[in-house]
């Protein structure tokens, strides 16, 4: 072979070592590609289309607790107006008329009490439609998430039992951003998730009070399925009645709440949804109707 022939062959064969060195290259980088869309999944449909499916996101922590869709209560029916009340109506005249009563057990945060909670409970038993109570949620980020939306429901309950009140048979969990939600939102739907089926356990149903947006912020994609108290601020009973067409945690509105002046006070005020009216025994304790 002549030297020429030799640097022509040897520069042939460098040229085929960088492509091959490239192509490797090439094939890493798409492989680093493909592990950095983690979850996503390009397929191609029968048509010969791109379609990119994403993976399920699973909204709760690893270990949390199962929440139960309840089977559904008896036929009874609610209708006209209810109040919600705790410790800011603590020693004040509650309302004399009222379709249904809704109390706070704690004194507007986790692990705290309503001093006034006995006497408002017997209150809302009086109310012809039926009662409930409701517990504050909150998490700070630090802790186990399991271990401290049980100990919230421990609480509660001690707190309940305190007050020589026991056995309603509905609760609310309260989720709002006035309460501290400093953990990521999975963290944030495994404690809530955590109390309800705590409540379960004990024997009884459990609702979701919030609105869309909030419950979005603080607990993410969660859908448990429980009926849901939806929570609209200042403004009247057409506009509350107008959110019962809204749906969050995976359930539509089955009450909705808007404050109100009533006389010379500022009152929570509630209605039941169209579709709840003759479900009263899925949001309310009925037993002592």
């Amino acid at each position: 072979m002549s030297a020429t022939s030799s640097r022509t062959a040897g520069a042939a064969a460098r040229r085929r070592r960088r492509r091959r060195i490239t192509l490797s290259i090439l094939a890493v980088a798409c492989l680093g590609f493909v592990a950095a869309i983690g979850a996503v999944l390009i397929t191609v449909s029968r048509g010969g289309t791109p379609v990119v499916v994403e993976s399920p996101y699973d909204p709760l922590l690893p270990g949390a607790p199962k929440v139960v869709v309840p089977v559904k209560a008896g036929a009874a029916s609610v209708s006209g107006t209810g109040f919600d009340v705790s410790y800011p109506q603590c020693r004040s005249t509650l309302p004399k008329t009222r379709s249904f009563g809704i109390v706070g057990v704690n004194g507007g945060a986790p692990l705290t009490s309503n001093a006034c909670f006995a006497e408002q409970v017997a209150w809302a038993k009086k109310s012809p439609g039926g009662y409930a109570v409701y517990v504050n949620t909150s998490y700070s980020g630090t802790g186990d998430p399991v271990t401290y939306g049980r100990e919230l429901i421990d609480d509660a309950i001690e707190r309940e039992h305190a007050a020589g009140v026991n056995g309603t048979s509905m609760w609310w969990l309260d989720v709002e951003l006035t309460n501290t939600w400093s953990g990521t939102q999975q963290e944030n739907a495994t404690v809530l998730a955590t109390m309800a089926a705590r409540l379960q356990e004990s024997g009884v149903r459990v609702g979701i009070y919030s609105s869309p947006a909030q419950f979005q912020e603080i607990a993410g994609g969660w859908e448990p399925g429980l009926p849901v108290w939806n929570a609209t601020g200042p403004g009247t009973s057409q506009a509350a009645a107008d959110a019962c067409a809204e749906s969050f945690a995976g359930s539509t509105s089955a009450i909705v709440q808007w404050v109100q002046k009533a006389g010379s006070r500022v009152l929570d005020h509630n209605l039941v949804c169209p579709g709840w009216k003759n479900r009263a025994g899925d949001i309310l304790d009925v037993s002592a109707r």
